[in-house]
């Protein structure tokens, strides 16, 4: 949630407010310098903060030999027959044929 600044119309004073962007459209607050209405100012300037710990969690993403990226159990099952439609599967998907 974006932290917004409210001006006074009456003295000019200014605070911050952490407030919904939809919210802060109609929100007047009162001045606690000179009792006048506060509405929040254009922003005139952003920015934005990065986690370090998303950038290294997507950097480090493996795709495994059965084709997941997430923890599966495929190395563990073994396949004792040919899979019957293996040929039409690999021929949908653009693969050669299965080995």
């Amino acid at each position: 949630m974006p932290i917004y600044d409210f001006v006074c119309n009456e003295c000019d004073a200014s605070r911050p407010v952490l407030v919904d962007y939809e919210a802060k459209e109609g929100l007047e607050l009162i001045c606690v310098h000179c009792g006048g209405v506060m509405r929040a100012a254009p922003v005139a300037m952003f920015t934005v903060i990065r986690s370090t710990k998303v950038e290294q969690s997507t950097n480090r993403k493996k795709i495994k030999s059965c084709g997941h990226a997430h923890h599966c159990r495929c190395a563990a099952i073994k396949q004792k027959a040919p899979i019957p439609f293996q040929k039409q599967i690999d021929e949908a998907l653009g693969a050669g044929e299965h080995q």
